[in-house]
């Protein structure tokens, strides 16, 4: 399947995928845009993802620049494209006072930064994370999931999950639903959304 923003190419090695990545998809060397998907080092083969709107992904550090300039706040980039969105994630030194509790912070500026790109690029939308924030409380998520799951099987029992909220619902949707012998659904309780696993 073909993705509009983006393309993964894997080679022997990280520079063979960049030539291929100039040769096939006719990019200039000044503007590619890639991240290292495998270094090909621990394991074969080398993989990298190309960004095929490359000038999206100039906006996207132009704004980003410009607002944690403002904030002064010295930090690294790494932009993801995907099929929908992007997800960047941004490394500062000191991340805490811009994520704030439970990410909440996090969660406004994320909103923020997406009303200034949708006035450059109406249908562009990013995911913001700090530090890696979002990714380990994601793993953390799947982690209790999985030691659910494993009671369920051990007890052929149902069992309850935490409440969850919808961005949580999805993450667990997306990642239990390739998971076999079991099945899991949702009940509303106290305006809580309640995550059930069931065995099949």
């Amino acid at each position: 399947m073909g993705h509009e923003r983006f393309v993964d190419i894997i080679g022997n090695t990280i520079e063979e995928c960049i030539e291929k990545a100039l040769t096939e998809q006719g990019i200039e060397k000044n503007r590619l845009r890639f991240i290292v998907l495998n270094d090909g080092i621990q394991a074969k083969p080398a993989k990298i993802r190309v960004c095929l709107k490359p000038e999206e992904v100039e906006i996207i550090e132009g704004v980003l620049k410009n607002f944690f300039g403002y904030l002064e706040v010295r930090h690294e980039l790494e932009i993801i494209p995907r099929d929908k969105r992007y997800s960047v994630n941004v490394n500062i030194r000191d991340p805490y006072w811009l994520i704030g509790k439970e990410g909440q912070l996090l969660d406004q500026i994320e909103h923020l930064l997406n009303l200034i790109i949708r006035r450059k690029i109406p249908e562009l939308s990013l995911r913001i994370d700090i530090n890696n924030f979002r990714k380990r409380k994601e793993e953390v998520l799947k982690n209790k999931a999985l030691a659910v799951v494993a009671r369920v099987k051990e007890l052929h029992k149902e069992m309850r999950f935490d409440p969850v909220n919808e961005e949580e619902w999805r993450i667990l949707r997306d990642f239990l639903k390739d998971i076999k012998d079991i099945r899991f659904y949702s009940v509303r309780e106290e305006n809580k959304t309640i995550l059930v696993i069931a065995p099949r």
